[in-house]
C-alpha cells in the first residue's frame, strides 16, 4: 500500500500511503479552486504565514539598543559575603536614616510631589502617608489610581496638602 512520493520527492523523505497522498491531492485541489476566486491576496497570506512562522523568537523590534521604561539606575551587584559583613549592613542603615533626613527637610518646604511614573507613589515618599492614605487622597482628587496626576503647581500641592490633613484625620 505505500508509494515512494514521486512528483513530491524533494519535500518528502521516504514514502506516504495512498489514503494520505489522496487526502494531500484532494486539499491542494481545494486550495487551488479557492485561490482563483480570492485573486492575488493569497501569496500576501502565504508570504506572511511563513514569515511568522520563521520568526518563532519573538517580533522583530527595531535596531539599536534595547529600551527600559525604568527612570532607575539598577543597583550594582554586591557578593554575598559583602552582604553579610558588619560594615556594609552599618553603610547600609546610615544611607537610609541620610535619605530619611534628607527626605523631611524637602518635605518642610512642602509636600514631595514630582510624579515620574504615578502620582500614588510620589504621595507615599511623604511622612504619614502610605498606600492605602495615597489612595484615599487620588479619590479625592477625582482622578484615575494610576495616573500621572495634574501639572504641578503651587495651587494644586496646596490642594493635595489640605486633602491630606483630610484623610490623616480618618475621613
Amino acid at each position: 500500500l505505500r508509494q515512494p512520493c514521486s512528483s513530491f520527492q524533494s519535500s518528502c523523505h521516504g514514502s506516504l500511503s495512498t489514503s494520505s497522498m489522496t487526502a494531500f491531492t484532494n486539499a491542494m485541489r481545494s486550495l487551488q479552486a479557492r485561490c482563483g476566486s480570492i485573486g492575488s491576496d493569497v501569496p500576501s497570506m502565504f508570504s506572511a504565514i511563513s514569515s511568522q512562522a520563521r520568526s518563532f523568537g519573538g517580533w522583530k523590534r527595531d535596531s539599536g539598543p534595547a529600551e527600559s521604561q525604568s527612570s532607575f539606575s539598577p543597583y550594582p551587584m554586591v557578593p554575598y559575603g559583602v552582604k553579610r559583613s558588619t560594615a556594609y549592613k552599618e553603610s547600609k542603615k546610615a544611607a537610609r536614616k541620610a535619605a530619611e533626613r534628607a527626605r523631611r527637610t524637602a518635605e518642610e518646604k512642602g509636600m514631595l510631589l514630582d510624579p515620574k511614573k504615578q502620582l500614588r507613589m510620589e504621595l507615599k515618599r511623604n511622612s504619614g502617608i502610605g498606600w492605602y492614605r495615597a489612595g484615599q487622597i487620588i479619590k479625592h482628587l477625582e482622578m484615575h489610581e494610576r495616573g500621572k496626576g495634574p501639572p504641578i503647581d503651587q495651587a494644586v500641592r496646596d490642594r493635595i496638602t489640605e486633602i491630606a490633613r483630610v484623610v490623616r484625620m480618618g475621613k
